[in-house]
This record gives C-alpha cells, sequence and structure tokens, in this order.
C-alpha cells in the first residue's frame, strides 16, 4: 500500500469519530421526534432569526407519507451505528463486505442531510436548529469515514473517488 492510497481498514480512531458523530446525529433527532409525535410542545431554537424548529418540523414537508421524518432518521442513524460497529470487524452482510455497505451507507446520509437543509432554506428561508446539528454531525462522518469511503469506491469501480484527493487524505 502506498502512501497515497487510503487504508482500507477502518482505523480505531475513525470509529470512535464515526460512531461519536452518529451519536450525536441520533440524540439531535430524539427531541425533533418528541416535537413530531406531541410528547415535546415546543423545540427551543439559538437566539438567531434564521431558525425556526417548530415550523419547520411540524410543516407537510416533514411527514412524508404521514410518517415524522424524524422517526426514520432515528431508524436510518441505527443502521449507520450498526454498520460502523460491522464494519470495524469486517463482518460481511449478505456477502457484502460491511465497510462497502458503511461507505454507502455514509453517501446516503450525506445526500439526505444535504437536501433536507437545502430544501429548509428554499421552502422557508429557515432552519431548523436540531436538523442543522445532525447534518454537520453527519458531515464528520463523511469526514472520518472518507477512506473507507474511497478505498470502497475504488474496489467497486477500480477508479479512485473523488474523495481520494490528496488534500483530503492529509486531513488528521
Amino acid at each position: 500500500m502506498t502512501p497515497d492510497t487510503p487504508d482500507p481498514r477502518l482505523t480505531a480512531a475513525d470509529q470512535s469519530i464515526l460512531l461519536t458523530a452518529c451519536s450525536t446525529a441520533l440524540l439531535t433527532l430524539v427531541p425533533v421526534a418528541a416535537h413530531q409525535t406531541g410528547l415535546l410542545h415546543h423545540l427551543p431554537d439559538p437566539p438567531a432569526p434564521i431558525f425556526a424548529s417548530d415550523r419547520i418540523t411540524g410543516s407537510a414537508l416533514a411527514h412524508p407519507l404521514g410518517i415524522p421524518d424524524s422517526l426514520l432518521g432515528l431508524a436510518s442513524y441505527s443502521i449507520t451505528f450498526a454498520l460502523i460497529l460491522l464494519a470495524r470487524r469486517r463482518r460481511p452482510i449478505l456477502g457484502i463486505p460491511a465497510r462497502h455497505l458503511l461507505a454507502a451507507k455514509l453517501l446516503f446520509d450525506a445526500t439526505a442531510a444535504t437536501y433536507n437543509a437545502t430544501r429548509q432554506l428554499t421552502r422557508f428561508r429557515k432552519l431548523c436548529s436540531w436538523c442543522t446539528a445532525t447534518a454537520l454531525a453527519t458531515a464528520a462522518m463523511v469526514v472520518a469515514g472518507r477512506h473507507t469511503i474511497a478505498s470502497s469506491a475504488r474496489t467497486l469501480t477500480g477508479r479512485p473517488h473523488p474523495l481520494a484527493t490528496p488534500a483530503l487524505n492529509r486531513l488528521p
């Protein structure tokens, strides 16, 4: 393995960051779920005019198919958490290496978080502070999983992934 080639193994440090960031994403979704299911009357926001968590999480957009999106997020990030644990042990799932599934799931989570934040800004001209925290935790997961994503992309396609750039590889 050359110095420019990302290590395909998930290091203990990367796993710790991934688990912490995924736990953070899960924890930021709990109050949103409590609000969307009627257990919590009001979601507190930081004192900035850009935030409108109650309005956004109570909207029809936040209930695809009538299901609160926070419940979908909790289920999704729980799967990500399990994949992080499985990827470190290199356990295949239905014959697919867990690290490949984790790489795909991290990219899915990042896409969903980016879409959600963009939709909030374009539809409401505001952000849900709790959802923003989830999106930031997701970004941390992608940075921590960049070597897994890059090595999986290279293994599956035979070509390097854009995240395998030398600048990103120099990140600690």
